[in-house]
């Protein structure tokens, strides 16, 4: 549920990243070190990485006194800059500051749910949602906890966990316009659509309300009318809800999808354009160009995949199964969708495995989305145009 620019810097970090590439590929001792195919792709942002005011001093109080306060406000500094800077070095400072100290039987709250979060990051849902467990047998009443468990849950596809975790949101605490979002995400991704939206459409959008969370409610409103066939209102919510929060990737990212999927390509690759984007939205705008400009996307999309595999993170499969579609390599992006469908069940995630599918002509792996969608009752118009499954009433 899921500020700051990033201005100047850009060809003294390019001719940097060249340099370290040229090294490394000089070096015969570091042959089967991560080298960019592209020669232009940002290693390390040096400018990003040197803390700032605020951070310097954040840092100093945690060192002179390790202790919990310290200890939360750093890791939420560092977790708030990578939100705001896109820069995913800062979850791993995060990580670094925690870790010693979540799983220890006395640690606070906030520890673990922060720590919670980046173990999101890394996709090790399963340990997030273990950790966020034991907060809420402690704290029923933790809507921060609650809100959080119940994302894990539904990007993992347990609807019905989540639609607990999100009624009981309802009752108070929080975000009544994130508490609705996310309940009629969970109904509409257990067989009851028409429901999740009926329900949104019903509730006013409150002026009131933090601008993150009326996106929140508006970008869910979008995805439900895109599942549900109304393309041109899915594209209209989407839009309000970045002018809301610009600077969320996945509003951003969902928007473009939809415009792509209606034929508006030029206006998605605009949406696209913007100063040091994500790699999901480095793959989506790949596919909206052409000629020169298309190859070197794909080429720094792919060396920021070989990136992630060299250091060991979490890869980001879901892309890599968009930019091997694109490419015309669908046996890749059947794998890579396949193995990121095991881990996270959105509605990115169910389109990019059907078009994978259809695209690698493997009627095995069609079978099981198709049973998956059976069983759990989630509806998409496009996916099940994509896989030819029959009208459901």
């Amino acid at each position: 549920m899921s500020a700051g620019t990033m201005r100047g810097g850009r060809a003294r970090v390019g001719v940097l990243a060249l340099v370290v590439a040229m090294a490394a590929a000089a070096s015969a001792a570091a042959a089967d070190r991560f080298v960019p195919a592209d020669p232009g792709f940002v290693v390390a942002n040096v400018r990003q990485a040197v803390p700032d005011a605020g951070l310097r001093t954040l840092i100093a109080d945690w060192r002179a006194a390790p202790t919990d306060a310290s200890r939360v406000a750093l890791a939420t500094a560092f977790l708030e800059r990578a939100h705001a800077l896109r820069e995913p070095m800062y979850v791993g400072r995060a990580e670094a500051v925690l870790a010693g100290a979540a799983l220890l039987p006395r640690s606070s709250t906030d520890t673990r749910r922060l720590y919670a979060q980046t173990l999101q990051y890394r996709h090790a849902f399963p340990e997030a949602e273990a950790l966020l467990d034991g907060i809420l047998r402690e704290s029923p009443y933790d809507p921060a906890a609650r809100t959080q468990r119940a994302s894990v849950r539904l990007v993992r596809g347990d609807f019905d966990g989540a639609r607990g975790d999100c009624a009981r949101l309802l009752g108070g605490g929080g975000s009544r316009s994130i508490a609705l979002a996310c309940l009629a995400e969970s109904l509409a991704g257990g067989g009851r659509l028409e429901q999740a939206r009926a329900l949104l459409a019903a509730y006013p959008l409150p002026a009131n309300e933090d601008p993150a969370a009326q996106a929140y409610l508006l970008a869910m409103r979008a995805e439900l009318e895109e599942r549900g066939g109304s393309a041109e209102r899915a594209v209209a919510d989407y839009s309000r809800a970045l002018t809301l929060a610009p600077r969320d990737d996945s509003i951003r990212a969902a928007l473009a999808d939809a415009l792509i999927a209606r034929g508006r390509g030029s206006e998605a690759g605009e949406l696209l354009a913007i100063e040091r984007p994500s790699l999901a939205l480095l793959v989506r705008r790949a596919t909206c160009t052409n000629g020169a400009e298309r190859d070197r996307l794909r080429a720094q999309a792919i060396s920021w995949l070989d990136l992630e595999a060299a250091r060991g993170d979490a890869p980001h499969l879901r892309e890599a199964a968009m930019l091997y579609l694109s490419m015309g390599d669908p046996g890749r992006a059947l794998d890579a969708a396949n193995r990121n469908f095991a881990l996270q069940k959105e509605l990115a995630d169910v389109r990019v495995l059907a078009r994978a599918a259809a695209a690698a002509e493997d009627t095995a792996s069609g079978a099981r989305l198709v049973a998956w969608l059976r069983v759990t009752g989630f509806r998409d118009s496009v996916a099940e145009g994509i896989l030819h499954v029959a009208p459901r009433g």
